[in-house]
Parts: C-alpha cells; sequence; structure tokens
C-alpha cells in the first residue's frame, strides 16, 4: 500500500513538471497559476512625462542611420546647428577669436613706400581647403591667379603669372601673411569680437613695446614698435566692413615709418561654407606637392618645383582619394616642367 502511494506521488508530480514544457512545445500557454490570496494589487501605469518645447517623444526618436534621407539630412542639420551653437558659446570665453574663423575675405592691402598694392578673395572651406585669387601689383610687374590648397598636401595654380620666375609657394606666402595680420588687427581693434558689433567702430590702438610677429608653415612676417593701428570697423549685415592703417617703425631707418592700409570685408558664412566640391574639373590646373619634410637650408616645408607626377587627375574629388591612398609620393625627376609639353 505504501508502495503504491509512492508511485502514485510520483507520478503525479512528473506531470506537474512536464506541463509547462509540453504546453510550449504545443505552441499554448500553461494555465496560470492561481494568485496568492495575499498577493500585493497590481500597479497602476504611469502618466504620459509632460515634454519640454523642442523635446522628442522617445518612442518617435529617428536614428539618423536607419532612418529616410530627409531624417539623416535633418539630424545632420540639428547636429551643425548644435556645434555652432557650442563654438559660440566656448568663444564667449575669449570673443576675438572669433575674428579668425572668417572663412570668405576679400582684402585690399598696400604699402605705397614699398610700391605695391593688392587685392586678394580668400574662401575657406569647412574641411580647411583654401581658394585664393590674386591680383597684385609690384615694382617688378603683376602678378596674377588663382591657387587652391588641398588637404595641406597638395598645392595647384590656373593662370598664375609671377612676378618673379621662380618658387611657387611665395605667391602663397604674401596674402596669407597679410590677411594673418588683417585679423589679428581686428582682433586687437576690435577686442569683442564681430557678434557684439552692431555699428560703425572706431579703432585706434598704441603700442610701444610689443611687435607685431606674424608666420605661415613657410613664411615670416614682422612689424616693429612703437606701432599705431586706427581706422573703423563696420557691420553691414552679416558681413563686416573693415579700413585701417598701421603704422610701424621701419626695419632699416627708425626715424621712417611704415605704412600698411588694410581694407576689405570680412564674413564668417557658418551655416554654408565655401566648398571645393570634388567635381571640380582640373583641367587647366597646375598640380605641386607640398612635402611634410623642411629644407635642411631654411627650416621651412618644402614645395615641388616641377608639377608631380600623376597629374592626369580629371576631378578634385579623384585627387582626394589619391591622397588618401598615400599621394603624392616621391617626385618623378623626368616630369615635365610647368608650361611645357607634356
Amino acid at each position: 500500500m505504501n508502495v503504491s502511494c509512492r508511485c502514485l506521488r510520483a507520478r503525479c508530480l512528473a506531470v506537474l513538471l512536464l506541463a509547462p514544457a509540453l504546453a510550449f512545445a504545443l505552441g499554448s500557454a500553461p494555465p496560470p497559476a492561481r494568485p496568492a490570496a495575499s498577493a500585493a494589487p497590481a500597479a497602476q501605469p504611469e502618466e504620459p512625462r509632460k515634454l519640454k518645447p523642442g523635446e522628442i517623444s522617445e518612442p518617435f526618436a529617428v536614428d539618423p542611420m536607419r532612418g529616410t534621407p530627409e531624417a539623416r539630412a535633418l539630424a545632420a542639420e540639428r547636429e551643425a546647428a548644435e556645434k555652432i551653437a557650442a563654438e559660440r558659446e566656448a568663444a564667449r570665453k575669449a570673443p576675438a577669436a572669433l575674428w579668425y574663423r572668417g572663412n570668405l575675405v576679400t582684402l585690399t592691402a598696400s604699402e605705397p613706400k614699398a610700391g605695391f598694392t593688392a587685392r586678394w578673395k580668400f574662401e575657406r572651406t569647412a574641411g580647411n581647403d583654401i581658394r585664393i585669387e590674386l591680383d597684385e601689383q609690384r615694382k617688378v610687374g603683376p602678378q596674377r591667379g588663382t591657387v587652391m590648397i588641398i588637404g595641406q598636401q597638395a598645392l595647384l595654380t590656373r593662370d598664375l603669372k609671377l612676378a618673379r620666375a621662380g618658387a611657387v609657394l611665395p605667391a602663397v606666402d604674401g596674402p596669407t601673411l597679410l590677411l594673418n595680420l588683417t585679423l589679428r588687427m581686428l582682433e586687437r581693434g576690435v577686442p569683442e569680437g564681430p557678434e557684439a558689433m552692431r555699428r560703425e567702430r572706431p579703432v585706434s590702438v598704441r603700442e610701444k613695446t610689443l611687435p607685431i610677429n606674424i608666420q605661415t608653415p613657410s613664411a615670416q612676417g614682422l612689424f616693429l614698435p612703437p606701432w599705431q593701428l586706427t581706422g573703423k570697423v563696420a557691420r553691414k549685415g552679416e558681413s563686416f566692413e573693415f579700413d585701417l592703417l598701421l603704422v610701424s617703425r621701419s626695419r632699416t631707418d627708425d626715424a621712417v615709418s611704415h605704412n600698411t592700409v588694410l581694407r576689405g570685408t570680412w564674413r564668417n558664412e557658418e551655416k554654408k561654407p565655401p566648398v571645393l566640391p570634388d567635381e571640380l574639373s582640373l583641367e587647366g590646373w597646375e598640380l605641386y606637392a607640398i612635402s611634410g619634410e623642411s629644407s635642411a637650408a631654411t627650416g621651412k616645408p618644402t614645395v615641388s618645383p616641377k608639377p608631380v607626377p600623376r597629374q592626369n587627375f580629371a576631378t578634385l574629388g579623384e585627387l582626394r582619394k589619391a591622397m588618401a591612398t598615400g599621394w603624392p609620393g616621391r617626385p618623378d625627376a623626368s616630369f615635365p616642367r610647368s608650361g611645357a609639353p607634356r
């Protein structure tokens, strides 16, 4: 009798243990267990949280990597706006530094005693590629053309006429030095920065002891004290016009002053910066390599004196792809000189 009861109890226990597994295999759930008499009442659903202005409900948030092209474009635009806002917030601690963010600048510079006058247009892309249009008049003759610097590795020129035959890099150094000088003078003359300006602002700065030292990776300029900056800066919508005169001490004669006139326009296109598109044709452009090595004699970066190998890039996009895979490599000494038949 005891043995029969034990077998019966074992069979009942096996049935209870196998019931849930059998129900899962057959696709039906086991009958729910009867709740204990002392079980706590079910929790009430929470009321939906009120959204803040501009906040998106979590179930409707869009993943830009998996959404539609429109959603990705919207996310990219929002990211750009947030980046601009963050940069502006950081710049409030040093507002004068915003002058260096100008990406569309026209500059007319002259040094009457040196017989020099020039007009340049500078464009800087979001990727820090640069295009410069030159129109200069020097004692030795005119110098004009267009120059592009791509990825700090390639220098391209089109219709470039040099005042003196020789290296190409000085044609870039001169405009860049004067641009840096202009931005330095705007920083000193209007230290509250461009965003604080609402109307025309007179400029008057005097310095008795400190020189103005400006430089590029391959050139340097020095303006000796005492120096004085006068002129004005005016806001015109989102652009700024400046008319400045820098009077500094001559490097050769203390009794003679050195006058530099700086006039032009400044603009920072944040939402739509200048673009040098991949589709830009390179037909008619001469291509040079900017070497990462410095000259043993001067310590300055060097530019290949000849067009570099693999100059048959049809577009700027092809050049950029080659740069991403190690272009230019070693220049080919047999490659023809600029202007020579190919």
